[in-house]
C-alpha cells in the first residue's frame, strides 16, 4: 500500500487532488519530483488508472528516467507500460503511429538533426544563388525553427520579420520541399505536425483523449506555444491536467518558453486548483531568506515564499576584491581550505551570468592551485571556435610546420578552398616531405587553379609572418583580425551568437595583455609562451580527478542541480543584470529570477562576489555593485555602503554591524615560518625576477628569505601590494610567486628580494 504520511501537508494534497485542473507551484527544492512521482503512483495503486493510461511530459531524458524509475519503485509496475517521456520524443511516438492520416508522410520518416538541416540548406542557398556568406545557413535555419513555433503560418510570420536575403519565405518552402520529398521531418516538426494532426483529424486527437485520461507536465513554466497547444487539445476534455513548475525559475525566454502559460493557467483552465510547495528541503535559512528578499520584487510572478524547518546556517556572505584576479583567488583559497578540512571538491561550483566570466577562475584554480576543474554546460574557454580560429593563426605565425592550424583556418573565413584542393595539397606535401603551408608556397606543387584559390591565403599568411617580430602580442592579434576579416564573418553568421563570440575574442585579447604584463622583461618569445600556456590550460590531461571537480558553469545550466557550497561573482550592473537587461522590465525580471535560481543552489553557503574594477571583454571597467545585492539587503541603497572596508574582502551578511578582523589573505591558515636563512654576499638571480629591493621602510614586518608564507599579503618597493600565491624550494633556491595589484604575476628569488608583510 502507498504511505502517504511521508509528505507534507501541501505534497499530499498535490498528489491526492486527482481529477481537474490542478497547478503545482513548486518553489525550489520543494520535492516537485517527489509529488510527480506519488502523484502517478496514486493514481495507479489507489484511484484504478491503468499505467498506459497517464502521460507525463518533462524536458530531459534525464528527468524523464528519474521519474519513471522512482515510480517504478512505488508501485513495482513495469516503466515500459508509462508513457514517462520528453515532449518530442511523445510527438514522436504519436507521429509513428499516425502520421499517415495528414497524407504526406508515412510512418517511416526520418528525423534531421541540426546537422543534416544545415546541409539542406546550404544545398538549397547554393541552387538559388544565394550568397551564404551574407545569409548563413545557421540564421535560415533559426528563422525557420521561429516561424514554424509562431502562433502563425510560417511564411506568413517569415514575411513579417526582417530578412537579409528577400528570399527566406522561398527558401523556407523548397526546405519543406524537400524534407516532405525525403519523407523526413525536423525537430520542430515533431511538435507542430502533432499540432496539425490533432487539430486536422478529430478521430486522432479522440484517441489519444481516451487512452490518456490524466495527463500531467513538469516545468510547465519552460513550456513554448506548441507545446501549450499539445496540453490543451489532449486535456480539452477530461481536463485532468496536472502542471508543476514554478514561475520564479522562467529562465529560457531567450529559447522560445512562455511564463504566461503558467502565470495565466488558471485563465486557460477555470475552476482549477493552486497548491503551493513553499517548504524547501535544501537550502538553510539565511540562504532562503535571500531567496525570497530578491525575488520578492518581481511584479509578474504569483506570491510565494519559501521556508525551512533548518533554522540555523551559515550567512550569506558578500565579497568585495579590487579586482576579477583578487576575485579569483578568493574561491580558491576556499575551496582549497574546505578541501584541506575533508569537503570533496564536488561540493563546490561557480556560478557566472557569462562564460567569459569563467577563464580567470579556471585558470586561478587550475594553475595556480591545481585544483581540478569541470566546465559544464560550455565549452573550455581556450576550445570556443573563435578563440581556437584566432590561435590557429597565431601558430601557424609561430610555426608554419603546424598542420593542424593550417587545415583549421586554411577556409576560415571562408575562401573556397574545397577538400579537393587541400587532398591534391597533401598529396603533394607528402611526396616532397614539406608541411602544407609550405607546399602551398611552392610553384607547381598543385593545379594552378587549386593554386590560384590558395594564393589569397598564403599572401595574408605572409603579412603575418611579416609582423610577427615588429608587434607586441596583443596589437598582433588585432592585426589577425582585421587582417582576416574575422570579425566581419562572424557578423555574417548571423546566429544570434554574435555578441558571445565577440566577448570571447575581446576576452582573448584581455588574456594576452594579461600575459604580457606578468612575462615583461622576459626573454622569452611572448607568443610562444602565450600559446604554450594556452594549450596547457586547455589539456586537462595532467590534473588529478582526486575526489571530483570542482563545477564552473552558467546559472542557466545550474537549473535542476544543487550544491552544498555556491560562490556566484561578478554580482555587479552591467553583468548580473546584464546591460542588454536594464532596459526592459522584462528582461530585468527574468534576470532577477535567473539570480534566484543561482541562490538556491547552495544548500549550507553561499558566497556572493564583486569587484572594484573589472577587466572583461578586454577592457578594464568599473560597475557599481548589482541591484541584486541591494534587493537581497546586502547593500544599501546608494550601492557603496559596507563593500569598501580597507583591508577586507567584505562582511558576512547575516551580521551587518559586523566586518572581518582578519586580513584578506588568511582564509587559509599559514604555515609555520621556517627559521629564515643566510642571506648570501654574492647573489645570482637565475631569471627568477626583479633584482634585489631596499627593505620597505615603513609599515609592517620587513621579510627575508624563508619568512614567506603562501597567501600571505605583502608590499615590495616598486611592484607595490601583492599576494604571495606560491612558494617552493628551501634555502637559497626557494621562490616566491607573488601576484602583485599593478604589475600582475611576479616569480623572484626569497633569498634576495625584501618585502614587508601586511598580515602582521
Amino acid at each position: 500500500m502507498l504511505d502517504l504520511s511521508t509528505l507534507n501537508p501541501p505534497q499530499r494534497e498535490a498528489v491526492e487532488s486527482t481529477d481537474g485542473p490542478l497547478l503545482v507551484l513548486a518553489g525550489a527544492g520543494s520535492g516537485k519530483t517527489r509529488v510527480l512521482t506519488y502523484r502517478i503512483a496514486n493514481l495507479i495503486e489507489n484511484h484504478g488508472v491503468r499505467p498506459w493510461q497517464i502521460l507525463a511530459l518533462t524536458f530531459t531524458n534525464k528527468a524523464a528516467t528519474e521519474m519513471r524509475e522512482r515510480t517504478e519503485k512505488l508501485t513495482g509496475v513495469d516503466a515500459k507500460d508509462m508513457w514517462v517521456t520528453t515532449f518530442h520524443s511523445f510527438c514522436a511516438k504519436v507521429l509513428r503511429f499516425d502520421i499517415d492520416a495528414l497524407g504526406v508522410y508515412t510512418s517511416q520518416f526520418t528525423i534531421y538533426d541540426d546537422g543534416d538541416q544545415n546541409t539542406v540548406i546550404s544545398d538549397i542557398l547554393k541552387k538559388l544563388g544565394v550568397d551564404e556568406k551574407r545569409v548563413p545557413k545557421g540564421y535560415v535555419r533559426s528563422l525557420i525553427s521561429e516561424a514554424k513555433n509562431s502562433s502563425e503560418s510560417p511564411e506568413r510570420y517569415l514575411s513579417e520579420v526582417g530578412d537579409v536575403s528577400g528570399r527566406v519565405v522561398e527558401i523556407y518552402r523548397e526546405y519543406q520541399r524537400r524534407l516532405t520529398a525525403a519523407n523526413a521531418v525536423d525537430f520542430d516538426d515533431l511538435l507542430t505536425l502533432t499540432v496539425k494532426l490533432f487539430e486536422s483529424c478529430p478521430e486522432v486527437l479522440e484517441k489519444y483523449r481516451r487512452r490518456f485520461r490524466y495527463v500531467l507536465v513538469d516545468e510547465y513554466q519552460d513550456t513554448n506555444l506548441i507545446q501549450y497547444g499539445i496540453v490543451r487539445l489532449l486535456t480539452e476534455e477530461s481536463r485532468n491536467i496536472c502542471v508543476v513548475g514554478d514561475d520564479d525559475q522562467s529562465i529560457y525566454g531567450w529559447r522560445g518558453a512562455d511564463i504566461r502559460n503558467i502565470l495565466d493557467f488558471e485563465k486557460d483552465f477555470p475552476g482549477a486548483k493552486v497548491v503551493r510547495l513553499e517548504q524547501n528541503y535544501r537550502s538553510t535559512k539565511p540562504i532562503l531568506d535571500k531567496a525570497n528578499l530578491v525575488i520578492g520584487n518581481n511584479k509578474g510572478r504569483k506570491a510565494k515564499s519559501l521556508w525551512t524547518e533548518r533554522k540555523s546556517g551559515e550567512p550569506v556572505e558578500l565579497i568585495t576584491c579590487d579586482n576579477e584576479r583578487e576575485e579569483a583567488y578568493f574561491i580558491a583559497n576556499i575551496i582549497a581550505q574546505g578541501h584541506r578540512r575533508g569537503r570533496s571538491y564536488n561540493d563546490y561550483v561557480v556560478l557566472y551570468r557569462t562564460h567569459a566570466q569563467s577563464r580567470v577562475i579556471e585558470t586561478t584554480l587550475q594553475q595556480s592551485f591545481r585544483i581540478p576543474v569541470s566546465l559544464i554546460g560550455g565549452t573550455r574557454f581556450y576550445e570556443y571556435k573563435e578563440v581556437k580560429d584566432i590561435l590557429a593563426y597565431l601558430r601557424l605565425a609561430a610555426n608554419a610546420n603546424d598542420d593542424v592550424a593550417f587545415r583549421r583556418i586554411v577556409n576560415v573565413p571562408k575562401r573556397n578552398i574545397g577538400a579537393a584542393t587541400i587532398s591534391e595539397l597533401a598529396s603533394f606535401a607528402g611526396t616532397m616531405d614539406v608541411s602544407l603551408f609550405n607546399a602551398s608556397t611552392m610553384e607547381g606543387s598543385i593545379p594552378q587553379r587549386a593554386a590560384a584559390k590558395l594564393r589569397p591565403f598564403v599572401e595574408l599568411m605572409a603579412d603575418i609572418f611579416a609582423v610577427r617580430r615588429e608587434k607586441p602580442l596583443d596589437e598582433l592579434c588585432e592585426f589577425v583580425i582585421e587582417r582576416t576579416g574575422y570579425m566581419e564573418y562572424l557578423a555574417e553568421q548571423q546566429d544570434g551568437l554574435l555578441e558571445t563570440r565577440v566577448e570571447n575574442i575581446e576576452e582573448l585579447i584581455g588574456a594576452m595583455r594579461e600575459h604580457m604584463i606578468e612575462n615583461a622583461g622576459s626573454d622569452a618569445d611572448m607568443l610562444q609562451s602565450f600559446l604554450e600556456n594556452a594549450a596547457l590550460l586547455s589539456s586537462s590531461d595532467d590534473i588529478s580527478e582526486e575526489d571530483g571537480t570542482v563545477k564552473l558553469m552558467t546559472m542557466h545550466c545550474a537549473k535542476g542541480l544543487e550544491f552544498p557550497v555556491v560562490f556566484m561573482p561578478g554580482m555587479e550592473e552591467n553583468i548580473f543584470p546584464s546591460s542588454r537587461s536594464r532596459e526592459e522590465e522584462g528582461r530585468l525580471e527574468e534576470e532577477r529570477r535567473l539570480c534566484y535560481v543561482g541562490v538556491t543552489r547552495a544548500k549550507q553557503k553561499l558566497y556572493l562576489l564583486n569587484c572594484r574594477s573589472r577587466m572583461l571583454y578586454g577592457e578594464r571597467m568599473m560597475n557599481q555593485p548589482s541591484r541584486f545585492l541591494t534587493e537581497m539587503e546586502l547593500v544599501e541603497d546608494d550601492g557603496m555602503t559596507g563593500m569598501r572596508m580597507p583591508g577586507s574582502f567584505g562582511r558576512s551578511a547575516g551580521h551587518p554591524a559586523q566586518h572581518r578582523s582578519e586580513p584578506r589573505a588568511t582564509y587559509i591558515k599559514p604555515r609555520p615560518a621556517a627559521p629564515a636563512q643566510t642571506k648570501p654576499a654574492s647573489p645570482s638571480y637565475g631569471g627568477f625576477g626583479a633584482a634585489p629591493s631596499p627593505a620597505p621602510s615603513a609599515g609592517g614586518k620587513v621579510l627575508v628569505g624563508s619568512a614567506y608564507r603562501k597567501m600571505q599579503r605583502v608590499v615590495h618597493d616598486k611592484f607595490g601590494r601583492g599576494v604571495v600565491t606560491d612558494v617552493s624550494g628551501t634555502g637559497n633556491t626557494q621562490t616566491i610567486t607573488v601576484d602583485f595589484e599593478k604589475v600582475g604575476v611576479k616569480r623572484l628569488a626569497a633569498a634576495y628580494v625584501s618585502m614587508r608583510s601586511e598580515d602582521e
